[in-house]
C-alpha cells in the first residue's frame, strides 16, 4: 500500500477508477471504490450541481448548478 496526498487522489480520481482507503474523523477506516470521472459516473447519478467555489464575502462554499445557462461577470 502506497500513501498519497489530497491532490495526488483528486489527480487519480479524475483519471479512472481508484480503491482508496482514508481514516475518517471518527479515527475509523473508510475503504472505497470511487472515480470522479465523468465517462465512468452513469448521467442519471452526475452531480446536480457543476462548479463549487469558496464565497469570500460570505467565508463559505457555494456551488452554481449546471443546468445555469447564463453567468454574467462583474467588474
Amino acid at each position: 500500500m502506497k500513501q498519497i496526498t489530497i491532490d495526488e487522489l483528486r489527480n487519480l480520481l479524475n483519471e479512472g477508477s481508484v480503491n482508496f482507503s482514508f481514516t475518517k474523523k471518527d479515527g475509523s477506516e473508510r475503504e472505497s471504490f470511487g472515480t470522479t470521472s465523468r465517462e465512468l459516473i452513469p448521467k442519471d447519478k452526475m452531480p446536480k450541481s457543476s462548479l463549487r467555489f469558496f464565497d469570500l464575502d460570505l467565508g463559505e462554499w457555494r456551488s452554481i448548478p449546471a443546468d445555469t445557462e447564463m453567468i454574467t461577470l462583474l467588474k
